[in-house]
């Protein structure tokens, strides 16, 4: 991985800030700055242990970076980056972590100059908690972190901030942004409406049923745990994504409907077979693997340097689910390479390795551990 020296953090609240204290505990850690609208913000993050130094001046804060994470609500993320770009040194990486992508990617891409280079990305991470005070070492470890090329992002900044968030423990997933906000509108984003909204309906019954929080039980807590997060950040996601968002609703209502009638007619049968669909696919969620050198496989890919190649690549094994533990370019010359690719799992990496060859490429596989090509 080619090492950056100068990150900077614009926003050091929850991600912000545990985006620092887990880049400062890398073997090699870059300097890391902190930008905050207020002062006593960065004295926090500084206490934290989560920046090296910080300002309160954007603009003073950007000079000199290797990489930039936009770590700001939503709706101000292309202001931030459309106030700083002309001031940013060529080759220099821009990428957010805001929960909607499609938007701000295509906003983005409209006015950066060819010398910068924006990935938008998006930790699937968090807690309802807020801030600086909330902030971990840990919180990227395991976790998705979904990043959305596209035919304009650069092959080498990919990779560098790939490997960077692989390196504090991410696992890092690539998407298309058009398609990362109708997914992530239906696993994210609508269960905290339906958090806030069986809140709601809770409040209102309380007039009629005094005390009736008292009596709530896990099933209600864990659901509504969510609703308990900043109310501004949600309303920026909310107004963003709305379109994927309202969709999202209107599916849940259909899927609301079918089990209500389901109920209304006690069709015992049919309900119980519902519930045991869902029961299964809820244990069948995908668990973490633990990266162990035995599972390792890598795909070697002659690949020519032209844009939109590194996209279409990492965006086929996306669709697939698979992870990409690591990945390298390797120039033979200027105008081609190899694109080495580290997957975890046989299985996977013979997945990925046919749909790549369906796409035309040619693909090399074999095992990290014994060497054995395949």
């Amino acid at each position: 991985m080619s090492e950056f020296k100068r990150v900077i953090l614009i926003g050091v609240g929850l991600i912000g800030g545990s985006l620092g204290l887990a880049l400062r505990g890398l073997p090699h850690p870059p300097r890391v700055i902190g930008v905050a609208r207020h002062r006593e913000t960065i004295e926090g993050a500084l206490k934290k242990g989560a920046i090296d130094e910080g300002t309160t001046s954007v603009l003073d804060g950007v000079k000199g970076s290797d990489v930039v994470f936009v770590a700001t609500p939503v709706s101000s993320i292309v202001d931030i980056i459309r106030e700083i770009y002309e001031h940013l040194e060529p080759g220099t990486i821009i990428t957010d972590v805001g929960s909607t992508k499609a938007g701000i990617v295509h906003a983005v891409e409209e006015f950066l100059p060819p010398h910068l280079h924006f990935i938008g990305g998006h930790p699937m991470t968090g807690s309802e908690q807020a801030g600086i005070d909330a902030a971990s070492d840990s919180l990227f470890k395991n976790a998705y972190y979904l990043l959305t090329p596209t035919s304009r992002t650069d092959t080498e900044a990919f990779q560098r901030l790939h490997s960077l968030l692989t390196a504090i423990g991410a696992t890092v997933l690539a998407i298309d942004p058009d398609k990362h906000d109708k997914v992530v509108a239906a696993i994210s984003h609508l269960p905290h409406v339906l958090s806030a909204a069986l809140i709601g309906l809770t409040q209102k019954q309380m007039a009629e049923t005094e005390n009736l929080l008292l009596l709530a039980a896990g099933g209600f807590r864990d659901m509504t745990r969510i609703a308990a997060a900043s109310p501004e950040i949600w309303t920026d996601i909310c107004l963003e994504n709305g379109v994927a968002i309202l969709q999202a609703i209107e599916d849940f209502q259909r899927e609301l409907g079918d089990l209500s009638e389901l109920i209304r007619k006690r069709d015992g049968k049919k309900l119980a077979r519902a519930l045991e669909e869902a029961r299964r696919a809820r244990l069948n969620l995908p668990s973490i693997l633990k990266k162990d050198l035995t599972r390792l496989w890598e795909l070697s890919i002659p690949v020519a340097d032209r844009p939109g190649v590194i996209s279409d690549i990492t965006l086929a094994i996306g669709r697939l689910g698979i992870n990409v533990e690591d990945i390298e370019i390797v120039h033979a010359t200027e105008t081609s390479g190899v694109l080495r690719l580290v997957l975890s799992g046989e299985e996977n990496a013979r997945k990925a390795a046919a749909a790549l060859r369906e796409k035309g490429y040619e693909v090399n596989i074999r095992s990290i551990y014994n060497r054995e090509v395949r």
